[in-house]
C-alpha cells in the first residue's frame, strides 16, 4: 500500500512535463511503466508527492530511417518484441526483451526508458544500450540536450538527469553488423549477475560491454584478443576496476564470471554472422 498523498500529473506537452518536474523537483517522480517506482513507493523505500505520467506525449513510437533508429522512451518490452522491423534491424533489443527478468507481465508494461533511468547495475537494458553505442535524448526546462549512453548511466541508480529533465527518446545512428548477448542469473526470477553485450561495427571492430560486474556499464574493444582466450579474458578482467556488490552476489564473483559472459556473448555473435 502507497501511504504517500499523492498528485497525479498527466501534462500534454513536453514543456509542461519539464515545468512540473522543475516545480517539484524535490518531491516529484517520473512514471515509465512503473515496475521500478511502484513497488519501491509501496515498500517506503521512495516517498514523492508528485507523480508525472508522461502517456500523453508519444514517447511510445519507434522511427526508422537513413540517419538510424529512434527510440521513444516509453517503449515497452512487448513493443520492441512485436516490432518486426526493429527486429530485423536491432535483433539484440529483442534478444534482450524477451528475456528480462519478470516475464510476460513485466514485458507488457516495462519499458526501455523506465529501466534506463532506474540505473540498476543488475537491469539487462543499460548494457545493452551502452553495447548499441545509443544517445539519450533528454528534454529539459531549456529544451533537448543529448548524452551519449557512456555519460547517462553516473552510478549505481543514478542517473545523467538534472531537475526539470526527462528522458525523451534513444536515438542508435549506427547499426552493429552483428550482436550477441548473455547474462549469468542465479534463477528466472532474479536479476543478472552479470550480463555481456557482443557487437561487430563495420564488420571489424568487435566491443563487449559488460553490466552487472560495476555501478555502472563498461564497454571494451576485444577486436586483438577476440581470437586468443587468455588475452581475452585478461581484457575483460583488466575493465573491471571496481567490482560492484551487491544482495545477490559479492563483487569478486561478479568480476570472476564476467569473461565467461562476455565469451558465451561473442559465440553468439560468431552464429549469427556464420
Amino acid at each position: 500500500m502507497i501511504r504517500t498523498n499523492l498528485r497525479y500529473h498527466r501534462p500534454d506537452s513536453l514543456a509542461a512535463a519539464s515545468d512540473l518536474l522543475w516545480s517539484h523537483r524535490q518531491d516529484i517522480a517520473v512514471l515509465g511503466g512503473g515496475t521500478h517506482l511502484l513497488p519501491r513507493m509501496t515498500r517506503d523505500q521512495e516517498s514523492v508527492s508528485h507523480i508525472v505520467d508522461l502517456k500523453a506525449l508519444g514517447l511510445d513510437g519507434v522511427n526508422i530511417s537513413a540517419n538510424g533508429v529512434s527510440i521513444g522512451s516509453r517503449v515497452t518490452y512487448d513493443q520492441v518484441l512485436r516490432h518486426d522491423a526493429l527486429t530485423r534491424i536491432l535483433p539484440l533489443l529483442a534478444r534482450v526483451s524477451h528475456g528480462v527478468t519478470g516475464g510476460r507481465q513485466v514485458r507488457n508494461i516495462g519499458t526501455l526508458g523506465g529501466s534506463a533511468c532506474f540505473a540498476m547495475p543488475g537491469s539487462d537494458m543499460p548494457g545493452a544500450l551502452v553495447g548499441l553505442r545509443s544517445r539519450f535524448r533528454i528534454h529539459g526546462p531549456t529544451g533537448f540536450r543529448e548524452v551519449d549512453s557512456t555519460d547517462f548511466f553516473t552510478s549505481a541508480f543514478v542517473n545523467a538527469l538534472e531537475p526539470g529533465e526527462f528522458l525523451h527518446s534513444f536515438d542508435i545512428l549506427d547499426i552493429p553488423t552483428a550482436t550477441g548477448y548473455h547474462k549469468i542469473k542465479h534463477s528466472a526470477g532474479s536479476w543478472p549477475i552479470a550480463t555481456a553485450t557482443a557487437a561487430l561495427w563495420e564488420g571489424q571492430r568487435l566491443e563487449i560491454t559488460l553490466g552487472g560486474v560495476q555501478e555502472t556499464p563498461v564497454r571494451i574493444d576485444v577486436t586483438k584478443v577476440a581470437d586468443q582466450p587468455e588475452e581475452f579474458a585478461a581484457a575483460i578482467d583488466a575493465a573491471i576496476t571496481e567490482p560492484w556488490d551487491d544482495v545477490l552476489a559479492p563483487g569478486s564473483y561478479r568480476r570472476r564470471v564476467a569473461a565467461a559472459a562476455a565469451k558465451r556473448a561473442l559465440s553468439e555473435l560468431r552464429r549469427r554472422v556464420a
